[in-house]
């Protein structure tokens, strides 16, 4: 049975299980170069979030999220028309193993992450949101659109597909 909770306590073990998932997951050559040293970074900042989704022990998908303003001094030369808002949060990476998709896996990683935002006082995400598997349309139609906007070629995409740059809110239950 899938389970999404929030990891408190970053060890090497979760590095590594989200470094696997996200090669697992994504295109050969979207991995960044050492891998666990940068996510291993990212994870332990104080402020991020990050969400696994288990089967049973076994770690099969993840999404992390930053402060806003956090991503925005990483990526605005990248994304010159990002904008700056401190109440809210980046969506910075996740993956789900194939084997685990459509299986309300997402769904479940998504309600906790609204949930620990809540907490935090968050109403408000953003994100680069692939369009060629149809992430970007599933935050469409289950979030409140606040932004939208295409880039043709995301360099985090090795610039081979679009991204939607989104900021949207959760719809009211």
């Amino acid at each position: 049975m899938l389970k999404a909770e929030v990891v408190h306590n970053i060890d090497n073990t979760i590095v590594r299980d989200t470094v696997s998932i996200s090669i697992d997951s994504f295109p050969p050559g979207w991995s960044c170069g050492n891998s666990e040293e940068l996510y291993g970074q990212v994870l332990r900042r104080h402020h991020t979030l990050l969400i696994m989704l288990r089967d049973e022990e076994r770690n099969v998908g993840f999404l992390f999220a930053v402060p806003n303003n956090d991503a925005f001094e990483d990526l605005k030369n990248d994304d010159p028309l990002m904008k700056e808002d401190a109440g809210a949060y980046y969506i910075q990476n996740g993956a789900i193993l194939p084997a685990y998709r459509r299986k309300l896996a997402l769904r479940k990683i998504m309600t906790v992450l609204r949930e620990e935002l809540q907490k935090r006082g968050v109403f408000t995400i953003s994100m680069h949101a692939r369009v060629s598997n149809g992430l970007s349309r599933i935050i469409q139609d289950h979030m409140k659109i606040v932004e939208i906007r295409r880039i043709d070629t995301w360099k985090y995409y090795d610039h081979a597909e679009p991204t939607d740059y989104i900021i949207a809110k959760w719809q009211e239950d």
